[in-house]
């Protein structure tokens, strides 16, 4: 769901940029910089928001604001962690903007929905394995790859739902008619894309998924 600048009122725009503006003043205070000097670190995050970028760029949809596409952001925070992932989908939303013509003040509410609640949807549920489930291989590639992607998905699209339906952009009726049918699908996709995904990087490249640890999921195992 992205949403249109000239169908959402100022009153929401505005509070929605500045919460992002400071979502990302307390991630560029968090995250590590310096990693960025590495050139491995570098070039596979870069990639990973070339591949965000596009995912975010290819979307099915009939009306503005209404229109599904995949968002790979739990895969993107279990690799580098909320703070870089927050970065990635600055870069993600400005990008879209740039390449759709879009307006600006949009910026904020789109980063939220499609990238703030997916970026902690992840990362809460990636604490709440590591605190109170066994550190399982197929744990952490079930709960945090496969089910954190579906429910963050779900999460993002009902929130752009309710944002349509507080400033009456759309109907309930119509929203339920036209917009919820397809959550079933979104949730599958979502969370086949990003379960494989990590699947992949910690079968084949697990040094480049900061959230994994050789030692606490597969050792003595």
């Amino acid at each position: 769901m992205d949403f249109p600048a000239e169908l959402i009122p100022a009153g929401l725009l505005w509070p929605a940029n500045l919460l992002f503006g400071l979502l990302v003043l307390a991630a560029v205070a968090r995250a590590p910089l310096t990693r960025l000097l590495e050139n491995e670190f570098s070039h596979v995050y870069f990639a990973a928001c070339v591949v965000l970028l596009v995912l975010w760029n290819t979307r099915v949809g009939v009306l503005p604001a209404l229109n599904f596409h995949l968002l790979g952001v739990t895969s993107v925070t279990l690799m580098f962690g909320w703070s870089y992932a927050v970065l990635a989908v600055l870069i993600a939303v400005v990008g879209s903007l740039l390449n759709g013509g879009g307006s600006f003040t949009a910026l904020g509410l789109n980063a939220l929905v499609m990238g703030g609640i997916p970026v902690f949807t992840t990362w809460l549920l990636l604490q709440l394995a590591q605190r109170r489930l066994p550190h399982n291989f197929f744990i952490y590639i079930y709960i945090n790859g496969f089910l954190a992607a579906g429910l963050s998905i779900l999460l993002a699209s009902t929130a752009g739902a309710l944002v349509m339906l507080a400033t009456n952009a759309h109907s309930a009726d119509w929203l339920s008619y036209q917009y919820y049918p397809y959550f079933p699908m979104v949730f599958f996709s979502e969370a086949l894309l990003n379960g494989m995904v990590m699947t992949a990087m910690v079968a084949l490249r697990p040094a480049w998924v900061c959230s994994f640890d050789d030692n606490l999921y597969l050792k003595n195992k």
